[in-house]
C-alpha cells in the first residue's frame, strides 16, 4: 500500500510542483523589465487590437515595462502598432515506434502593422513568428499541458519583444529622411 502511494506522489510530484511555482510567481507580482531603450519620439504610441488577447497584454506590458507611454485614442499619439491577426497552431512534430504522439510543435503568428498620427502606413502588414517544440508523454498529460502553457507565454514574449524591436527601427528609419 506504502509503495503503491508513493508511487502514485512520485508521478504527481512535478506537477504540483509547476503549480506551486507558477502560484509563487504569478502572487509575487513578478514580471519581466524591459530591456530596450525607446528613442524619445516613440515613447507615446496607441496600441490597437483585442485588448483581452494575451499576446496582446504581453505586448501591452512589453511597451510598458520599456517606458512607453501607451494613450487610448490614435490621435493622441504620434505612431500607432495595430495588431490585426493572432495565429496558435499545435501540430505532432514526431511519433514514436507506436505511432503515438512524441512532440508537438507549437507556432504562434502575428500579423501587425504600424501607422503614423496622419493614417499613412510606417510599416505595412507585417508577420512574424516564434516556435516551439516540446515532449508528449501520455502518462503525465498534466505536466504536459503545464509545459505547453509555460511554452505559450514564453512564445508570446518573445513575439512582445521582436513587435517591439521592430517598432524602434522606426527611429533609425526617422533619422534617415
Amino acid at each position: 500500500m506504502l509503495a503503491l502511494l508513493n508511487r502514485q506522489f512520485s508521478r504527481q510530484f512535478p506537477v504540483l510542483t509547476m503549480i506551486a511555482l507558477l502560484t509563487l510567481v504569478s502572487g509575487c507580482g513578478f514580471q519581466l523589465r524591459g530591456v530596450i531603450a525607446i528613442p524619445d519620439q516613440l515613447k507615446v504610441l496607441h496600441l490597437k487590437g483585442n485588448n483581452t488577447s494575451a499576446l496582446y497584454q504581453a505586448v501591452e506590458q512589453y511597451l510598458q515595462s520599456s517606458g512607453v507611454e501607451l494613450v487610448d485614442s490614435p490621435e493622441q499619439a504620434p505612431y500607432q502598432i495595430e495588431l490585426l491577426n493572432e495565429k496558435l497552431d499545435r501540430r505532432s512534430a514526431s511519433l514514436n515506434s507506436r505511432a503515438k504522439i512524441e512532440e508537438y510543435e507549437l507556432r504562434t503568428t502575428l500579423t501587425y502593422t504600424v501607422r503614423d498620427d496622419k493614417g499613412e502606413t510606417l510599416i505595412k502588414p507585417t508577420q512574424i513568428f516564434t516556435e516551439r517544440t516540446y515532449g508528449y508523454d501520455e502518462n503525465n498529460v498534466n505536466a504536459t499541458t503545464a509545459e505547453e502553457v509555460l511554452l505559450r507565454q514564453e512564445m508570446r514574449e518573445n513575439l512582445a519583444g521582436q513587435l517591439v524591436r521592430r517598432y524602434l527601427k522606426l527611429a533609425e528609419t526617422l533619422a534617415e529622411s
